[in-house]
């Protein structure tokens, strides 16, 4: 199926340059992150003993920055999955800056750095998986469903034209 020669190319960033479209991923994934953490009322900077292990806590672990990275992988498109490291971190490290805003629990302890900054890592994988994912949602929308799509970031490649000779 062949589309009519004055249709326009379709690029996966042509609603905006590359910067606003990460900016407003970031935002975006800030905002669901830390609102997603607030409403299963975990934080992962505070050390709780086993019982701190439970079921928000998985899920904030795993289901969320997944589900964080794949909205922004979609927003941001090709290159979504290196854009998905950022909110994580940002929202983790203004959590663990500002813990002293928090009255803690009894018995409950902020986390040394260093296990903190395990958890830290696993969020920014755990959400350029996400990220990834994202990307082969947008990548579905555009290009698989029209031959004349382009990515985002792509150039491209130079018709090869057959080489005569004599």
């Amino acid at each position: 199926m062949m589309s009519p020669p004055n249709k326009p190319t379709i690029t996966a960033d042509s609603w905006a340059p590359y910067w606003l479209r990460a900016l407003i991923a970031i935002a975006v994934g800030m905002a669901l992150y830390k609102g997603s953490m607030m409403l299963l009322d975990v934080h992962l900077a505070w050390f709780r003993g086993l019982q701190g292990f439970d079921v928000p806590w998985l899920v904030a672990m795993s289901v969320v920055p997944v589900a964080v990275g794949v909205v922004i992988g979609v927003i941001y498109g090709f290159g979504g999955k290196y854009v998905a490291h950022f909110p994580p971190a940002f929202v983790m490290l203004w959590d663990y800056q500002h813990t002293h805003l928090y009255s803690l629990p009894q018995g409950v302890h902020v986390l040394p750095w260093g296990i903190w900054v395990m958890f830290v890592i696993l969020q920014m994988e755990f959400c350029a998986v996400g990220g990834f994912i994202g990307e082969i949602l947008i990548r579905k929308r555009f290009s698989w469903d029209d031959p004349n799509f382009r990515p985002a970031d792509s150039v491209p490649l130079p018709e090869d034209e057959p080489e005569e000779r004599s």
